[in-house]
C-alpha cells in the first residue's frame, strides 16, 4: 500500500497512491469473499479485480507473494499485509488442464477410462460406470 505519511507524496503522486490503496482494498474484499465462499463477489469495483477475476475465481493456480518488514516504523502495514495473506490462503481454485481433443484422442481416453473401470472390481457402481463408458466409446467411434 501507499502511505502518504511515509512517502511524503503530494499532488498527482498522492492521487495515484490513493487509487492504488483503493484497488488493494477492493482486492482484499474480493479475496475475503472468495475465502469465505460468498454467494456473490463483486469484482467490478476496481480495474485490478476485473483483470484478476478469471485467475481468482476460475480455472487457475494462484500464488500470492506478500512482503513485510521487521521495522517498527511499518508495523501497521506489516500487520495488514499478514492479514491479507491469511485471507489468500483460504481461497480455493480448481486448476485443470484445458484440453481440446480430436476424435482419435477422445477414443483413446475413453478406452483408457474403460480399462481402469474394469480393473476397479465387479461391484455395481463400477459396472454402471463401465457401461456408461462403453456407450461413450461406441458413440465416439461413429
Amino acid at each position: 500500500s501507499e502511505s502518504v505519511r511515509h512517502t511524503g507524496a503530494t499532488g498527482d503522486r498522492q492521487k495515484e497512491g490513493g487509487k492504488i490503496n483503493q484497488s488493494l482494498l477492493t482486492l482484499s474484499r474480493v479475496i475475503e469473499g472468495l475465502g469465505k465462499g460468498a454467494a456473490h463477489v463483486n469484482f467490478r469495483d476496481s480495474k485490478l479485480t476485473r483483470i484478476l477475476q478469471p485467475s481468482l475465481s476460475g480455472n487457475a493456480r494462484m500464488a500470492v507473494i506478500c512482503c513485510t518488514t521487521p521495522s517498527e516504523l511499518y508495523l501497521e502495514e506489516t500487520r495488514s499485509t499478514l492479514k491479507f495473506a491469511e485471507g489468500c490462503k483460504l481461497v480455493k481454485t480448481c486448476a485443470q488442464v484445458n484440453e481440446i481433443m480430436d476424435d482419435r484422442s477422445l477414443i483413446k481416453k475413453l478406452q483408457r477410462e474403460l480399462r481402469e473401470a474394469r480393473r476397479g472390481g465387479p461391484d455395481k457402481e463400477a459396472m454402471e460406470q463401465m457401461r456408461a463408458l462403453e456407450e461413450k466409446a461406441q458413440v465416439a467411434e461413429v
